[in-house]
């Protein structure tokens, strides 16, 4: 298993992943991919973010600046999870949000790579100048609870998300 930014040369595994998600019934968002969901075109998907890693080229001032990440069997390249990594918090994220987001494809829940991609991004980012990390999931969420709680997450409390009606548990793991 390995954890790298999206390139193009992943263009394939990408919008195979996308496309599992999206056939789903219901399913119109991927949690941890950035935004994926609303791109047609992988390379436009890439050059957005891009735009986002600086405050420099950062298009939108209301969000923050982060990176993605891809988690990849290599054995097959099949993409089975993707993670993206915020470098700050605004007011939405530090309630609703956190530093970390993630998903895992439908076909390779319940294997234990959310737990493996979450802990290789914790492992990447122990020299950020965070010193706890904060990560959310759904309250109904309880596989996404195990994940953060597998890797060290204490649960500070729980809200409720008034965009969405959600029940929110909020988590931190000291970096």
């Amino acid at each position: 298993m390995i954890l790298i930014k999206p390139t193009i040369e992943w263009e394939k595994e990408i919008l195979d992943y996308k496309t599992e998600f999206l056939s789903q019934s219901g399913v119109n968002w991927i949690d941890g991919s950035s935004g994926l969901s609303d791109f047609v075109n992988i390379l436009d998907w890439l050059e957005h973010l891009v735009l986002y890693e600086s405050n420099e080229t950062i298009p939108n001032p209301d969000f923050v600046t982060g990176e993605q990440y891809l988690f990849i069997r290599e054995t097959d390249r099949k993409i089975v999870g993707m993670i993206h990594f915020r470098h700050e918090l605004n007011e939405y994220l530090f309630h609703f949000g956190g530093h970390i987001g993630y998903s895992v494809v439908p076909s390779e829940r319940n294997k234990g790579y959310g737990s493996r991609m979450l802990k290789e991004m914790l492992t990447e980012k122990k020299e950020s100048p965070i010193k706890k990390f904060l990560i959310t999931c759904n309250d109904d969420n309880v596989g996404s609870a195990k994940v953060i709680e597998q890797n060290g997450g204490i649960l500070e409390n729980k809200v409720l998300d008034e965009s969405d009606g959600q029940l929110v548990r909020r988590y931190w793991i000291d970096n």
